[in-house]
């Protein structure tokens, strides 16, 4: 009897040898003779040639199977969730694809392989800071995790909570599953649209059911607009968000919020986010390819209708590291 990561290599067929290299962190299957991988940061040719296009929508194919899942007839965007959420994917087919069908894998990091001590010897973080958001978990304080694509936002995310003491209680709310949070007390939710249950049914649900911590995956959407009432509510949370700078964080989080559309304007919106948010870690993928909490702040509230935040941390580049700029968070005592 096949074993899971068994029934996986499987599906994959062709990519199945490159998936398994420890290396790899994405595959992109752009046609039958182009299958790019990244590795440290970098896109290379993998050296992989399918047959046809054909093959390609056969691994899409067993991909979505892995999971008892199908394309829709006329559906040309598939995401892909892969078993025990290892990695996840994403499809898009023809008339979509001009070029006939694509499809980019993303192997999630094992939640046990970048623990902080690795993350201090890569010098993506130092000691200073995981020292200061250990104090910050335990104050309590919200934070959310920004950073651009592949900037390692779900690694710091994992990592953050499982600072949070382990008598406390955490409920993960998330669109699709990819926070592989090791806590004893964690309750993860995931959104099935076949069944209808969206993440704004999950974070109302995630309240509802006793949690010290909630959790939300990554904001994309309107769904902005209920995580941040309900971290202004007293809850202790946590989310991520794409971005390029900690004042992009927010002008992108307000720009969610607004597409609820539930008659608040800009002003209002602002408030509310800035009575949700404290504290705001920023990362990059650096050239290189390396990933670096790069800035750390606290939203200290609003003056005249605009944020004012707090430097806290701040990358120099000249000496490659991230440094302490001097000031004391306000819940640091």
């Amino acid at each position: 009897m096949y074993t899971q990561n068994q029934q996986i290599l499987s599906a994959l067929g062709p990519l199945a040898e490159i998936y398994n290299h420890p290396d790899v962190l994405e595959i992109m299957v752009d046609s039958p003779d182009q299958v790019l991988v990244e590795r440290a940061g970098q896109l290379v040719d993998s050296g992989v040639k399918l047959a046809s296009s054909a093959e390609i929508l056969q691994l899409i194919d067993a991909l979505l199977a892995l999971t008892g899942e199908k394309a829709d007839p006329g559906e040309t965007i598939l995401s892909i969730a892969f078993p025990a959420s290892e990695a996840r994917g994403m499809a898009v087919l023809p008339p979509t694809a001009l070029q006939g069908p694509c499809l980019v894998i993303r192997k999630l990091m094992n939640s046990g392989a970048l623990t902080w001590e690795k993350l201090i010897e890569y010098n993506s973080v130092t000691r200073e800071l995981v020292d200061f958001l250990s104090q910050s978990v335990n104050a309590g304080v919200n934070i959310l995790i920004a950073g651009g694509t592949g900037s390692g936002k779900t690694t710091v995310a994992n990592r953050i909570a499982e600072l949070i003491p382990p008598q406390a209680r955490l409920v993960v709310a998330e669109a699709s599953h990819e926070l592989q949070i090791k806590h004893p007390r964690a309750v993860f939710l995931e959104a099935n649209r076949q069944r209808g249950v969206t993440i704004h049914d999950l974070i109302h649900t995630a309240s509802k059911i006793r949690p010290d911590w909630l959790i939300c995956g990554e904001m994309l959407g309107s769904e902005a607009m209920l995580a941040v009432e309900k971290l202004g509510r007293g809850y202790s949370g946590m989310t991520t968000i794409h971005a390029n700078s900690p004042e992009d964080a927010l002008a992108r989080l307000e720009a969610m919020c607004l597409t609820a559309n539930i008659g608040l304007g800009l002003a209002e919106i602002r408030g509310l986010i800035a009575g949700a948010i404290r504290c705001i870690t920023y990362q990059q993928r650096m050239p290189d390819g390396r990933r670096k909490v790069t800035e750390v702040a606290e939203l200290l509230g609003l003056d005249n209708g605009r944020y004012v935040l707090n430097r806290l941390f701040r990358y120099n580049p000249e000496i490659d590291r991230l440094e302490s700029t001097g000031t004391v968070a306000s819940w640091i005592s």
